[in-house]
């Protein structure tokens, strides 16, 4: 039985906790939170004041990382040398130099690390690679997505205006990123960015990229503006069409001359199962990446958003000269 340990207690870490108690192959064993009042909600477990306590215990095999985005690097680099294998919430740094480094150590301390990007391991997504590689809409020429919501009066979000970790690329823009760079894998030339800033980040971002092979990218997101989640793959034969993006259960296929239809593929349990299921296989495997979300993938997820970043800080274009 796989023994799992939770950094953070906040709502993500509930969430998270659900989809595991679907498993037949784990089990919650601890949880560590700085707030006595979020360990009292997981007291049928072992409970740490402090991450460094969790860490150090010899029967916890896999943490999860659900802390803050900016903490994220730190905790992953001390579970990874501590032999702990990781599954660290998105985005799981803030930069590709933190990227890098959490390769390496993964790879120098034979422990596996993952980003959890949930997107890449639900039915419906892996049913939607399988037809892409049929060529049912042909060569793909353009995907575009959006994950755009309004923050209205929310409370706590206090998060989303620290410089460090702020903005929206920071919060959900991975999903665009890491969705986009699943279906086109070429190198990237352009990027340019229409930035929308709010308190010092960016709170709107229309993200054009493209790449060597001609093929483009379409990324919104936005916290001052609701807009539909969805993405359009379109190819050389028709488009397909799915919404919510980052955890679709449909998607509409259509092609040139024929009529529109509909391919259904529900979650197994929930929307975070898929992406435990894939930790377990691995842990069981004995690898220390997932092929699916790999260490080089989510290396590539943030060369993307450095540019990006980078962008929102002195302008509007990023060109390779």
């Amino acid at each position: 039985m796989i023994r799992w340990g939770i950094l953070g207690a906040g709502h993500i870490a509930g969430r998270f906790v659900k989809g595991l108690s679907f498993s037949d192959r784990s089990v919650l064993y601890a949880v560590a939170s700085r707030s006595g009042k979020k360990r009292e909600q997981y007291a049928d477990y072992v409970t740490y004041s402090s991450y460094e306590q969790l860490l150090d215990d010899p029967n916890v095999d896999v943490v999860y990382l659900a802390m803050w985005h900016k903490d994220h690097f730190q905790w992953a680099m001390e579970a990874l040398k501590k032999k702990k294998a990781v599954l660290c919430e998105k985005p799981a740094v803030l930069s590709t130099e933190q990227m890098e480094q959490i390769a390496q150590c993964a790879r120098e301390n034979d422990t596996f690390f993952m980003e959890a990007m949930k997107t890449r391991f639900l039915p419906m997504i892996i049913r939607l690679k399988a037809l892409l590689d049929e060529g049912t809409i042909g060569t793909i020429t353009r995907v575009e997505n959006r994950f755009c919501y309004d923050i209205g009066d929310a409370q706590d979000t206090r998060y989303l205006f620290e410089p460090e970790q702020g903005g929206i690329l920071n919060d959900v823009g991975s999903y665009n990123m890491a969705s986009l760079l699943d279906y086109i894998g070429d190198e990237i030339v352009s990027v340019e960015n229409d930035v929308v800033y709010k308190n010092g980040v960016d709170v709107h971002d229309r993200v054009t990229v493209t790449f060597a092979n001609g093929q483009t990218g379409f990324l919104e997101m936005a916290m001052d503006e609701a807009k539909e989640p969805l993405m359009t793959i379109t190819g050389t034969k028709g488009s397909i069409e799915c919404a919510p993006f980052y955890r679709p259960e449909k998607i509409v296929v259509k092609r040139k001359g024929e009529e529109a239809y509909t391919i259904e593929c529900p979650y197994e349990h929930d929307d975070f199962y898929s992406q435990i299921k894939e930790v377990e296989d691995c842990l069981l495997a004995g690898k220390i990446e997932s092929d699916r979300m790999s260490l080089q993938d989510s290396i590539e997820v943030q060369r993307l958003a450095d540019r990006i970043r980078e962008i929102i800080r002195r302008g509007n274009k990023d060109e390779v000269q």
